[in-house]
């Protein structure tokens, strides 16, 4: 999605900007106006989706989650198949799910508590982060959790940011900032590889734009024991 008229990246109504309060992510942005600091580790998650829209019927088929700190370390991490339980996967060409990949995946509902145990106590961060931030809620919702508003930063919006302050990128895609800081970029379209390319932007991206701040604290999620036997992760080569 490209951007357009000249609008200002604190209030483009399509992005994550500042002080907005979706689903259940709170996103920050500059320190001026954004003062408190958080010290809590980020959270990056991605999902391939069966569709665009999970009020017309799309679900998430593939989801991963990475917890670093502010290095770009590895503290946490978890990736898996997801069956849509409605035999649809949307366009395979794309992302490159097949309904026999997901057949024996598990449901969002058995790994809700995965999901909530990377989420608790971090800073929710994706690339376009409204799209993600739209599925998971959903998909909590359709599988009877809860979940508690968190603090959290959308890289799309970040690179929108840099780019006033330096006038460096053609487009803020991924594969654009994939190839500016030389990161690995596995294998595209699929959830593991794709949050494993912002886990890797996001430390020089933070530190060329310099202090984020948040609006909320960071804040604890409830979940029991999560259950790693029912995870499927699609075979990737690169990161595996």
């Amino acid at each position: 999605m490209e951007i357009s008229g000249g609008q200002s990246v604190g209030h483009d109504s399509r992005f994550a900007y500042p002080d907005r309060n979706e689903h259940f992510v709170h996103y920050g942005g500059p320190s001026d106006s954004a003062t408190l600091a958080l010290e809590a580790p980020f959270v990056v998650v991605d999902v391939e989706t069966s569709g665009l829209e999970p009020h017309r019927g799309a679900r998430i088929i593939e989801i991963a989650a990475i917890k670093i700190n502010s290095k770009g370390e590895v503290l946490d991490s978890f990736h898996t198949l997801v069956n849509p339980t409605n035999s649809d996967v949307g366009m395979t060409s794309i992302h490159g799910v097949t309904l026999d990949m997901v057949q024996n995946a598990p449901t969002f509902g058995e790994i809700a508590d995965h999901v909530k145990s990377m989420l608790d106590g971090a800073i929710f961060v994706a690339h376009h982060a409204l799209f993600d931030e739209k599925f998971v809620a959903s998909e909590f919702e359709k599988s009877g959790h809860d979940i508690n508003t968190m603090p959290g930063l959308c890289t799309y919006w970040l690179s929108r940011a840099i780019h006033e302050k330096t006038d460096e990128f053609p487009n803020h895609k991924l594969e654009t900032l994939t190839r500016r800081y030389r990161a690995n970029p596995g294998t595209a379209h699929s959830a593991y590889s794709d949050a494993m390319v912002v886990a890797q932007i996001l430390p020089p991206m933070l530190g060329q734009f310099g202090e984020v701040g948040h609006y909320i604290p960071a804040t604890h999620q409830v979940f029991s024991q999560p259950n790693a036997q029912v995870l499927r992760p699609r075979m990737l080569s690169l990161f595996d």
